[in-house]
């Protein structure tokens, strides 16, 4: 069955993570999006990664697209940027603000076009202040945001997250605005721009922490759990890893008790309530890491789910890659890749009884459907030469 987005068509000018991310999403859910490249070198995310001759950055965000070169230094690039924008349902960049506008294919310049165009900006520092128009990658929104001063231990210096969170939250955001502003659409009848940015998915990321620190001041590192949950929220070093225990509560902290073979703890006055063990949680954790390292994280998960704690091991890649409640829920899947042969790839967290998505299996060469696209705007062979000629794609 179709996706959820089938019939909704995307031409797609962003490059890296954030925007890629984003209208990879909006492929998986059976939208039509031609990435728009560059011609000679396309994104540079496709020279990242590269294993056997497949860039893994391309892979993980790009597949499931068409790909068009398309030169916008040259007017007859322009041109067939303007041919293209009539049949579109979304177009989408993330460049600089002002970038587009220069070279001729800003909002104002594609609206007329096309009124019911949702035009997407996803930049880096937001469209207004002193930085808009400064480059910025996700390290750099994750410092300036204060995500990075809340990671790491508080004898530590600031740590930024081990993956590239800030480009996949923007990512999120930048979708979920495009997907909105389509349905709004549906009773406007109308278009719009929207903006996003690495910057402000940032720090909305921390809401939660941000209010905390606005109404109460405190700031502390996360350290091996979360600065500001008064209960039981941390990693535990094992005989043989890690593994984390949260959210025990006093429903909980009876069982909990038992399952770490400690039940002198239940009435211990410095632990008998929640309140008390807020208050003592530091003395607490110093008797618990004692005790967690005596056992190997399987065996903890074995005790820990026997009495339902919340619970999980800490797993590197290869522990991930073979974890039956990923492979179960089809988190991670193996597709027949045409060049690296069967190849685990990401999936998707969500799941659509009537319209569910489809992981395509690979990414699009670059310029693999420049002349398919340029025949279905009516554009002639010879004047594909021409364009090819012109250096235009």
């Amino acid at each position: 069955m179709p996706g959820p987005l089938r019939g909704v068509r995307v031409l797609d000018f962003t490059v890296f993570q954030q925007g890629p991310q984003a209208t990879l999403v909006m492929a998986d859910m059976g939208a039509d999006v031609i990435k728009a490249e560059a011609p000679g070198f396309g994104d540079f995310g496709r020279l990242l990664q590269i294993h056997q001759g497949v860039s893994a950055y391309h892979l993980a965000h790009s597949r499931g697209k068409r790909s068009i070169t398309v030169n916008l230094k040259s007017p007859q690039g322009v041109e067939i940027v303007k041919r293209l924008v009539p049949g579109m349902d979304v177009f989408v960049h993330n460049f600089r603000p002002g970038v587009m506008e220069r070279l001729g294919v800003g909002y104002d310049d594609v609206r007329p076009l096309n009124e019911r165009l949702i035009y997407a900006h996803a930049s880096g520092w937001g469209s207004r202040g002193f930085k808009a128009k400064h480059p910025a990658f996700d390290i750099a929104a994750q410092a300036r945001s204060g995500l990075m001063s809340m990671t790491g231990e508080d004898e530590g210096g600031p740590l930024p997250v081990g993956v590239a969170i800030a480009d996949y939250i923007g990512a999120m955001n930048l979708a979920m605005a495009i997907m909105s502003a389509l349905y709004a659409r549906e009773h406007s009848g109308r278009g719009q721009k929207i903006e996003t940015s690495l910057f402000g998915s940032a720090v909305a990321s921390q809401a939660w922490e941000l209010q905390t620190y606005i109404l109460g001041g405190r700031k502390r590192r996360s350290g091996r759990g979360h600065a500001y949950l008064p209960t039981i929220w941390r990693a535990f070093q094992t005989a043989d890893g890690w593994a984390v225990v949260g959210g025990v509560g006093d429903d909980r902290w009876p069982a909990f008790c038992q399952a770490v073979a400690m039940p002198e703890l239940e009435h211990d006055e410095r632990f008998a309530n929640g309140l008390s063990r807020a208050m003592n949680l530091l003395e607490l954790y110093r008797l618990l890491d004692d005790k967690f390292l005596g056992k190997t994280t399987a065996a903890w998960m074995e005790v820990l789910e026997a009495h339902d704690m919340i619970c999980a091991p800490v797993q590197d890649y290869d522990a991930l890659m073979a974890d039956p409640q990923a492979l179960e829920n089809e988190y991670l899947l193996t597709v027949d890749h045409p060049i690296s042969g069967p190849t685990q790839v990401v999936g998707q967290p969500w799941k659509f009884s009537e319209t569910p998505a489809q992981i395509a299996a690979a990414a699009p060469e670059l310029g693999q459907h420049t002349e398919e696209i340029l025949l279905d705007l009516g554009y002639t062979w010879e004047e594909i030469g021409a364009l090819r000629e012109a250096k235009a794609i």
